[in-house]
């Protein structure tokens, strides 16, 4: 086809009826429903969005999001450490000279600041914007009459130029809470500030800070929407034109792992995205190691991640890039509405002590449902619930840190079965293409746990197959064949009485019968990992206490 034809040549215009029609032929049976998949906050996501669902969004939405921003600029915020006040202020002055925007570090007790730096903080201060959390010294700032920036923990909120009431979203996320959970607890804590003071002081000295994790559109839609509830908030105290204020975000630690650790450094990147997509104000990127101790290099490619978006993607140069999508206002409508909702039935509690209850009830029962999603492997994490490396060996020392984290369960059953291994072997049965998919998965179901198993020659006979596992010391087997193979094999070898616990890979009708002859358990699609993991721990440390005795 030449240029010219390829000029000329026109697409009829598909409609959303015609996509349908393909979508159906594709599902061999099943419903458009099929697709739709329901989030942590329930709401229902659509396979497809279109023209059509913008009829239903506010026509203000986007204009509020896009007026709450001066710039289309965002600040690199990356966080200062030290053990000493040397090495704090030695921290800060490299990060402002490779790209760092703002001077941001937590001031602990045991950093002792002698007059000398007193002064160098003065100068630092007075031509840099600020992220400093005084919560655990807050006789720091009594050294200095002005700053400019945000303050956490301050007692006096009367610095000058400094904003000092924090309106902390990111203590429910750690707590396990979903992006609705978040939104609502900062409006209470906003109508908090606003009847105890005014609504005028809360604008001038307020600021917020979300943890940003790794569901991508959700969390672009999450920033969006707070600029929307910020507005609705001011309109309930009856001023609608109420000024926005600053938003800072960092990197959530929520789905950080140990295990398989530089997978966070995608984790933070798509973080990191979203925060700048959904209107952040500043941006703080956790290095990749946080959890176990911080190298120059992490820290350098977290700050490099913005300075990569800054400098390559152009999305500075654009307010609000995400706006206007069909899928990312859909969200924010509906985030908006669940959130508002959820705050007004928060108030409708008589003291802030009930309504945190009420929320911490909520962000718990979140977190479990992520931990069961987590477990049942309906959510992944690399490295951590799916495609584990067996070669991971965790530290001994693991950072704690304010967040809740996902992986944490799984590690600590890694770091059991590295101190009570359990021997383990996966006995196949049958032709190698008819057991493998099975095979396979039990073995990468097993390492995920933090145990190694090694595969036995495949169709050993009874005798045999107890000669093996007493030659290799197998603590432990689980049958692997089809589904022929399983019915007529695992009756017969349970018939043996092998000395070791045995479970069978696949569900079975005929589990219960063989339970009653001796089978151990099962390995299946859809079981809980935590939950096997314990079964299996058990008998690891009786195999243990065995040994010992």
């Amino acid at each position: 086809m030449t240029i010219d034809k390829m000029k000329q040549t026109t697409f009829n215009k598909a409609t959303l009826d015609d996509w349908e029609q393909v979508a159906l032929k594709s599902l061999k049976g099943k419903t458009l429903d099929s697709l739709s998949t329901k989030t942590l906050e329930e709401i229902i996501l659509k396979p497809l969005y279109s023209l059509t669902d913008a009829a239903y969004i506010p026509t203000s939405q986007t204009g509020i999001v896009r007026q709450a921003k001066n710039s289309s600029e965002w600040s690199i915020a990356q966080l200062a450490e030290g053990a000493t006040s040397e090495e704090v202020l030695k921290d800060i002055k490299e990060s402002l000279g490779k790209g760092n925007n703002v001077i941001h570090f937590k001031v602990e007790k045991e950093h002792i600041w002698n007059e000398e730096q007193i002064e160098e903080w003065k100068v630092l201060l007075a031509e840099h914007k600020s992220i400093i959390d005084v919560t655990n010294n807050p006789s720091f700032l009594d050294r200095f009459t002005e700053l400019k920036g945000l303050v956490k923990g301050a007692k006096n909120a009367a610095i000058l130029h400094a904003r000092t009431y924090f309106l902390n979203g990111s203590s429910s996320h750690q707590a396990g809470g979903d992006a609705v959970s978040e939104l609502a607890s900062i409006l209470v804590q906003a109508d908090t500030i606003a009847r105890e003071t005014s609504l005028g002081e809360l604008v001038s000295k307020a600021f917020v800070q979300f943890s940003v994790d790794t569901n991508f559109f959700m969390e672009i839609a999450k920033i969006r929407a707070f600029r929307v509830l910020w507005q609705a908030f001011g309109e309930g105290f009856g001023h609608p034109h109420i000024e926005a204020i600053p938003v800072h975000a960092e990197t959530s630690l929520r789905s950080f792992s140990v295990l398989d650790a530089h997978v966070n450094i995608l984790r933070a990147g798509n973080s990191a995205l979203a925060a700048v997509l959904g209107g952040a104000d500043s941006v703080t990127t956790y290095p990749h190691d946080y959890l176990t101790g911080v190298s120059p290099t992490s820290k350098r490619i977290a700050r490099n991640m913005q300075l990569v978006l800054k400098e390559e993607t152009h999305i500075q140069r654009v307010i609000d890039a995400a706006g206007g999508s069909y899928y990312v206002e859909s969200l924010t409508k509906e985030l908006v509405e669940k959130a508002w909702t959820y705050f007004l039935e928060l108030m409708k509690e008589e003291t802030i002590e009930e309504r945190e209850a009420k929320l911490l009830a909520r962000t718990n029962e979140k977190w479990e449902q992520q931990l069961a999603a987590l477990s049942t492997r309906k959510k992944s994490l690399i490295g951590t619930n799916v495609y584990a490396n067996p070669t991971d060996v965790l530290p001994k020392v693991i950072n704690q840190v304010d967040y809740k984290r996902l992986a944490e369960p799984f590690e600590q059953l890694r770091q059991a079965f590295q101190q009570s291994p359990l021997n383990t072997a996966i006995i196949p049965y049958g032709l190698l293409k008819e057991y493998k998919a099975r095979m396979d998965f039990v073995s990468g179901y097993l390492i995920a746990l933090g145990i190694s198993p090694v595969i036995a020659p495949e169709n050993l006979k009874p005798f045999d197959l107890l000669k093996w596992i007493n030659e290799q010391g197998i603590d432990y087997v689980i049958f692997v064949g089809n589904d022929e193979q399983t019915a007529g094999l695992v009756p017969a070898l349970l018939n043996e009485r092998l000395t070791v616990p045995m479970d069978v890979a696949g569900k079975f009708e005929e589990y219960e019968d063989w339970l009653e002859a001796g089978l151990s358990g099962r390995i299946y699609a859809g079981q809980s990992l935590l939950e096997k993991g314990q079964q299996l721990l058990a008998l690891a440390q009786k195999e243990d206490s065995n040994v010992n005795a």
